[in-house]
């Protein structure tokens, strides 16, 4: 039979729902603030008003489902209620937002220079795609390496996220050795 709390393959199903919980509330909550403040700030205000938004309210769902749901089997030693610990979250999840856009920049430098792409993939809006060319956005060579680039760059998130919150924050209790040769075996 298999330990819930044990298995590492059911804790990375959870932290895969705690990750697509995070980003929609994370994009929900950035869309929100353009909304409200799209007729009061300029444009670059507004990008960095709703990013960082989106960004404080992904981090407290991941926080939230990543310690009371995802990993189940964390040493009693962890403090995961601690100012240390929520700060230690919030600063490796930066480090993941910044390493994902670095990915994204690297993707559009390809993207723009090695392949002679005409437009930036950074600043695509996917529905001025749908307007211009209605169903047919999804021939052009632009979305696909928009697309491409957008797995890549949310590839290099989750997997910094899971490996920092795995091995650094919600660390599992030691075995002894006796254990460790019996599941082994």
């Amino acid at each position: 039979m298999v330990d819930k709390k044990k298995s590492k393959g059911l804790e990375l199903v959870r932290f895969l729902i705690c990750g697509v919980a995070a980003a929609l509330t994370d994009y929900l909550f950035c869309q929100l603030m353009v909304l409200l403040t799209h007729n009061h700030m300029s444009e670059i205000w507004v990008t960095i008003l709703s990013t960082a938004v989106g960004f404080v309210f992904g981090v407290i769902v991941n926080y939230l489902i990543s310690t009371f749901w995802v990993y189940q089997n964390v040493d009693k030693n962890v403090k995961t209620k601690s100012k240390l610990f929520i700060t230690l979250f919030v600063v490796l999840s930066l480090c993941a937002m910044l390493l994902s856009i670095g990915a994204m920049l690297l993707c559009n430098l390809v993207v723009v220079s090695a392949w002679g792409a005409e437009n930036s993939i950074v600043d695509l809006s996917v529905m001025e795609l749908i307007k211009e060319n209605g169903i047919g956005f999804l021939a052009t060579f632009i979305f696909w390496a928009y697309f491409i680039s957008f797995c890549i760059k949310t590839l290099v998130g989750l997997v910094f996220n899971y490996f920092t919150r795995k091995h650094i924050l919600y660390k599992e209790p030691k075995q002894k050795e006796e254990e460790k040769e019996e599941q082994k075996e």
